[in-house]
């Protein structure tokens, strides 16, 4: 009866690893979706915003002939004026933001647009009536001739560019994400036919000797499998060490005592987001290219600690004297992978580092606690 369900189990997988690539690309195909516009709620967006305002304010008044009294008027009057349309067009943009960034594409251009040149008016047009209420001449008011169509032009000018910045500036993130994800898709389905077949062997030989350890190698290589088929890009860190653990009970298997490996996890951080298949990968290539060239096997190290508001994941797995052939180019596929993972979802904050000596490799991911994702 063991032998028909483990038999069946191993027929499951088989099928499960030919058609990953399949499932893969359907959910590959679903539509990547970036927001047009920043968000205007955030206090960085806002305090960027208002630099970049003061910038174009100061460029403006030196393009205006004047004295040196006159240049510091203008400069204040311009930044008073851009500051104020800066600000509401920001609360209305920040107000607005869930219906705009639901509209395609076009129309949310357009809508944006016209909300801002709406702004621009209202705002032109209380300068104005504040004008005739101070009765001021054409001498001493700062507004000057025809401000009604110069301010629309200087407006709708300024936004189309802006918008033509934040349309540019999606299209990037559309294909950063794209790419990101067509690397993350590949790394699910990277796990190698070699230790597929390998595991399949190993849990046949133990069927009829240890049918225990022949069922729980199944249950482990089945968790592997969901875990590449899973959509999350994220999960906790206690879901991947369970992930790992899995991999390398069924390595251990193969390997017996070849493979030893140590694990110094911090318990009150499992519950800490990080990017799916961050750390399986990495246990792999330290048995790839660490134990499986050693005759007399190693001991991989694994550590996650915390470290100046950051979690701190380390393998260590030890180097053979001489490169096994073919081996020594084998695992920069997952750490590049990993490494622009890190990169596109937390920037400078994360780190991966590899360290090499005469007897050990170790590779350590550094992402920020404060940042999660």
């Amino acid at each position: 009866m063991l032998h028909a369900v483990c038999s069946g189990l191993l027929f499951a997988c088989t099928e499960l690893f030919l058609g990953m690539e399949n499932s893969l690309s359907q959910r590959h195909a679903q539509a990547l979706t970036v927001e047009l516009l920043p968000n205007f709620c955030d206090v960085r967006v806002i305090f960027m915003m208002i630099l970049v305002l003061e910038l174009l304010a100061l460029v403006l008044s030196m393009a205006i002939p004047s004295t040196q009294h006159e240049f510091w008027n203008y400069l204040a009057f311009i930044s008073m004026m851009l500051q104020w349309l800066g600000l509401i067009n920001a609360a209305l943009l920040c107000s607005s933001r869930g219906w705009l960034n639901h509209l395609p594409r076009r129309k949310n251009i357009v809508y944006s647009f016209c909300l801002m040149m709406l702004v621009s008016l209202g705002f032109s047009l209380i300068l104005l009536e504040l004008k005739q209420w101070m009765q001021l001449d054409a001498e001493t008011s700062p507004l000057g001739e025809h401000f009604l169509v110069r301010i629309m032009l200087i407006s709708a000018a300024i936004y189309a560019l802006v918008l033509r910045f934040f349309y540019i500036q999606q299209q990037w993130k559309l294909n950063l994400n794209a790419h990101s994800e067509a690397e993350i898709q590949a790394l699910r389905a990277r796990i190698r036919p070699h230790f597929l077949f390998n595991s399949m062997n190993t849990i046949a030989s133990l069927i009829g000797l240890m049918p225990d350890k022949a069922e729980k190698a199944v249950e482990d290589l089945s968790d592997l499998f969901r875990a590449s088929l899973r959509e999350k890009n994220s999960h906790s860190l206690g879901e991947e060490l369970e992930l790992t653990r899995s991999y390398l009970n069924i390595e251990a298997l193969r390997l017996g005592e070849r493979l030893t490996v140590d694990w110094n996890v911090d318990n009150s951080l499992k519950d800490t987001e990080i990017p799916a298949l961050s750390l399986q990968p990495l246990a792999e290539n330290a048995i790839y290219h660490g134990i499986e060239p050693l005759a007399g096997g190693g001991c991989i190290k694994i550590s996650a600690q915390s470290r100046h508001q950051s979690l701190l994941l380390t393998v260590t797995n030890p180097l053979a004297p001489e490169p096994a052939q073919g081996r020594q180019h084998g695992n920069q596929m997952a750490q590049q992978n990993i490494r622009r993972r890190l990169a596109l979802l937390y920037g400078e904050d994360a780190a991966f580092v590899t360290n090499e000596t005469k007897t050990d490799y170790t590779v350590t991911l550094k992402i920020p606690l404060s940042n999660q994702l």
